[in-house]
């Protein structure tokens, strides 16, 4: 697949999309936010496909098809103007294409249009090539937390 063949377009998702997104987040190790659970229920991502004031949520296609997303959800109630970016995924086959930069950046612009100026991620400590990539993109390290959990 070289660049030239790839036609990318980003664009907000529908809750049309959330098979494929599923299916996307179901496949990536990286997404996996617990030993029990690995990504969210189909029924989280409907909560942020839908059109609601506080959810950012974009999807990149290429040549037609889903290959990547980002979402985010903006928490005015803890702070005003701050947002917590849930995901960002990209097939690994579709990497290297500049689409996760696509999508962080449909996201910015749209975060900014709703008055957000602060951005604040999760990432999987041991995950070097997120972490990297979070780290271009600007987002400084600075706290170290443990997940914890247990069935009760």
């Amino acid at each position: 697949m070289t660049e030239k063949k790839l036609k990318i377009k980003i664009r907000k998702a529908k809750l049309s999309d959330v098979n494929a997104v599923y299916k996307i987040g179901v496949e990536m190790k990286e997404l996996g936010f617990s030993g029990k659970y690995k990504f969210h229920q189909k029924a989280e991502l409907k909560e942020f496909a839908a059109p609601k004031k506080d959810n950012v949520f974009f999807v990149a296609e290429a040549n037609g098809r889903i290959v990547g997303f980002v979402y985010a959800k903006i928490i005015d109630w803890s702070r005003p103007g701050w947002a917590m970016l849930d995901n960002l995924a990209v097939k690994e086959e579709y990497r290297k294409h500049g689409i996760g930069t696509h999508l962080t950046c449909a996201l910015y612009k749209e975060l900014k249009k709703r008055k957000v100026h602060y951005v604040q991620i999760l990432e999987e400590i041991h995950h070097k090539s997120t972490r990297k990539f979070w780290k271009e993109k600007g987002f400084k390290e600075t706290k170290v937390f443990v997940w914890a959990e247990r069935n009760i």
